[in-house]
């Protein structure tokens, strides 16, 4: 069977770009072969390409006309890459630009000729970002059955989280309305222009694109003076009349035109004055009483009736439900994730849950020997109760709530903790730093790989996962219970479905500190759970055997009449 897999992130990136989607879509890839598949990665809104290489003072970049380029095969996987395409990936920076995500037609026509002459047998979408809605219908249109895999929330939120200003969940977008503002974006065609730019420029420096006309640097005259008259060293011959006079070098600060006039000191940023006021350094720490500490239930409350007709957002969730109905089949991740998308306006017939595998269970394997069990808990040699977090530090992941718990915590609780923080992304420890001294131990490491989980996981006692919004299917969950370490993890999104309260891991209120705090305090009084927990973690499904649920289901759908 012709599968092809469309994503927004090239498929040789895995996780490194595009996230545990991606990752998971490379190793669907690589099972799907080994079960005789002939496998396509479809990928595209992040490579453009100019027209023409522009010269200097000639204005921006323009992206070239819409296209299909092949990249080699990777690992046996085909590679198709749309470039050019009118909407642009990853989704923050085709959030300003609604209606391209809709329709697209010069992009959607391309994908139909495009599968015209592929002849795929279905088309699997696990992201639309970098694509249109009528891409879908494109693919029906040119005769493949369609799936989609509810990874994320992006067809229904055009920033991803359903997380309003990424701070606040958004129960009701308002037929879109509440879109408007929900966060700052760029210009998509500013983008696309200055991706095209920096294309051009890396192929002219590495003369990888010889048919491009190089752009020589412009040389700027070096004057110096001889005599009387100034000549510049880069002329052959020095000018016999006429000469430049070189630009006068100014002074710093301005001329002292009035001694007493005042300056402002809105605008000042010179030096450490931002520190000195307060502007930046430590950044305020939200509590109790600020929203961002409300907590956040597992729920799926209906969004209220609008009087107000669908702006381009709302047009555009309208847009993307039609598209999910007309699909063969719709996955979600998670229950929670078919309930909300359910809610959203997908049909229950349509839609079912499929949880995803990893192929953390054979790295595993591969790294047996890192992996050890923590030593039991001994009441006459108490011994430090080791708590990992791994994963990206974004806002959504909630390390900021973790650390808001642990504060709430009195030194005497605090002392029996040994925190280890494996994680990507912008500074993260700066707020456990603050209270180093009162835990039994912090270890921290910025970043890690896949194939680096088996050893950051070995002897760990337990494994947070606080994530303050709906997350999906977390990585990070998988990559715990492959190891064998039991989870604690926020009873959101799908974060439930794989951890059971009390028997594989433990379980507290979405968004809520002092309910972390609670239990914290409860694994620090009884230790010995930890033990029992970790008896009952099972590895969670391995990918090759989802992607033999999955040819199955690819057969089901190519075998049964078009609905």
């Amino acid at each position: 069977m012709r599968i092809v897999l469309v994503n927004w992130a090239k498929i040789w990136d895995g996780a490194v770009n595009g996230g545990g989607v991606n990752g998971y879509c490379q190793a669907l890839a690589i099972e799907l072969l080994k079960l005789g598949h002939e496998v396509v990665s479809l990928v595209s809104g992040t490579s453009f390409v100019p027209l023409q290489v522009l010269g200097e003072h000639t204005g921006p970049a323009e992206p070239g006309p819409c296209t299909i380029r092949r990249h080699p095969d990777w690992l046996g996987v085909k590679v198709f890459e749309v470039i050019n395409s009118p909407v642009v990936a990853p989704s923050a920076q085709q959030f300003a630009g609604p209606d391209a995500e809709r329709s697209a037609p010069e992009l959607e026509t391309l994908i139909e000729n495009f599968l015209r002459d592929l002849r795929p047998d279905l088309v699997h979408f696990h992201n639309i970002e970098g694509f249109s809605a009528g891409c879908v219908h494109a693919a029906k249109r040119a005769g493949a059955r369609t799936i989609y895999s509810l990874h994320n929330y992006h067809t229904i939120c055009p920033q991803t989280y359903l997380m309003r200003g990424h701070r606040s969940p958004c129960f009701d977008h308002q037929n879109g309305h509440a879109c408007v503002g929900c966060m700052e974006a760029p210009d998509p065609l500013a983008v696309r222009r200055a991706s095209a730019g920096q294309y051009a420029a890396t192929m002219l420096q590495t003369q990888a694109a010889p048919h491009l006309k190089a752009i020589e640097p412009c040389r700027a005259p070096t004057w110096v003076k001889l005599g009387e008259e100034f000549v510049n060293l880069l002329e052959k011959e020095p000018p016999a009349k006429s000469f430049q006079r070189p630009l006068a070098v100014p002074l710093p600060g301005a001329e002292v035109a009035d001694i007493n006039r005042p300056w402002s000191m809105d605008d000042d940023h010179r030096g450490i004055t931002d520190y000195f006021t307060g502007k930046t350094g430590i950044p305020a720490i939200p509590g109790p009483d600020h929203p961002e500490w409300i907590p956040l239930a597992n729920d799926v409350p209906p969004e209220p009736a609008h009087a107000a007709p669908p702006n381009a957002y709302g047009q555009r969730r309208l847009a993307m439900v039609e598209m999910l109905n007309a699909c063969d089949r719709v996955l979600a991740v998670s229950d929670f994730v078919r309930r909300r998308f359910t809610a959203a306006g997908v049909r229950k017939n349509r839609i079912s849950t499929m949880h995803i595998g990893t192929m953390m269970n054979t790295i595993v394997k591969r790294h047996a020997d890192l992996l050890w069990d923590p030593p039991v808990f001994d009441p006459a040699r108490p011994r430090p109760i080791s708590l990992v977090f791994i994963g990206f530090n974004s806002f959504y992941k909630g390390l900021h709530m973790f650390a808001d718990a642990l504060e709430l915590l009195t030194p005497e609780y605090l002392q029996h903790l040994h925190i280890f923080l494996y994680a990507t992304g912008h500074n993260f420890d700066w707020r456990f730093r603050r209270f180093e001294h009162r835990l039994a131990g912090l270890t921290t490491h910025p970043g890690y790989g896949a194939w680096d989980v088996p050893w950051i996981m070995g002897g760990k006692d337990l494994a947070i996962v606080p994530s303050v919004w709906w997350d999906n299917a977390p990585q990070t969950v998988f990559e715990a219970l492959a190891c064998g370490v039991p989870v604690l993890g926020a009873n959101l999104g799908g974060i439930p479905d794989f951890v059971k309260d009390g028997h594989n891991g433990l379980l507290f209120r979405g968004n809520d500190r002092f309910d972390l705090a609670r239990v914290l305090a409860g694994v620090i009084r009884n230790p010995r759970q930890l033990e029992t927990l970790r008896q009952n973690v099972r590895p969670p499904k391995d990918i090759a055997d989802h992607a033999g649920d999955l040819s199955r289901l690819y057969q089901e759908c190519v075998s049964s009449p078009p609905g």
